[in-house]
């Protein structure tokens, strides 16, 4: 598991790499309060309601790659980036849905379906090299693979996520900073 270098000013753990593709985002989720279960969808898109969003959602403050609009542009040839939401903030607006779904539907499965995983398809793995979530408590986990056609630039980009459960339930938001420092 990746360590933080450090926290901003006002208390998001910042990560840095030195090239802005070449890995994975992973987001780990648990059940809530409500103790229903964690939804799966990270894709989930009318381009007429902006209400209409996958249970895992993320927004970027930057653009990544090309920063292009169409969403959800990740099978080649119609490869794309991800227009920024700066401040990223939830708002209920297209645009905002739209970034939700061109980021989030990179997330996938072992399979290449666009879902959250079960303890059986864990991205990760564990200190003995076992594919395994990072946190006893997680039931699910969002693993994104972070490609040139969406490498984050150069310098801080944060990182705004939250998860839905299956009851409708929406988490509070977490956020990273992705820091990019080219060698």
């Amino acid at each position: 598991m990746v360590q933080p270098i450090g926290v901003s000013n006002d208390g998001v753990p910042i990560f840095e790499r030195f090239f802005g593709s070449g890995f994975s985002i992973v987001v780990e989720g648990r059940r809530g309060g409500s103790l229903a279960p964690i939804g799966r969808s990270t894709f989930d898109s009318n381009p007429s309601d902006p209400t209409v969003l996958p249970d895992f959602q993320a927004l970027t403050s930057r653009p990544l790659g090309d920063g292009s609009g169409q969403v959800c542009d990740d099978i080649f040839p119609d490869l794309g980036g991800v227009p920024e939401t700066n401040p990223p903030v939830f708002a209920t607006t297209q645009a905002v849905a739209n970034a939700i779904n061109d980021f989030t539907c990179r997330f996938k499965d072992g399979l290449g379906l666009r879902r959250g995983r079960d303890n059986f398809d864990a991205c990760t793995r564990s200190g003995d090299g076992v594919y395994a979530f990072m946190h006893p408590m997680t039931t699910t986990q969002f693993c994104g693979l972070i490609n040139d056609p969406l490498a984050f630039p150069a310098g801080d980009t944060r990182i705004t996520a939250r998860i839905r459960d299956e009851d409708g339930n929406i988490s509070a938001a977490q956020q990273i900073i992705l820091r990019i420092t080219p060698p």
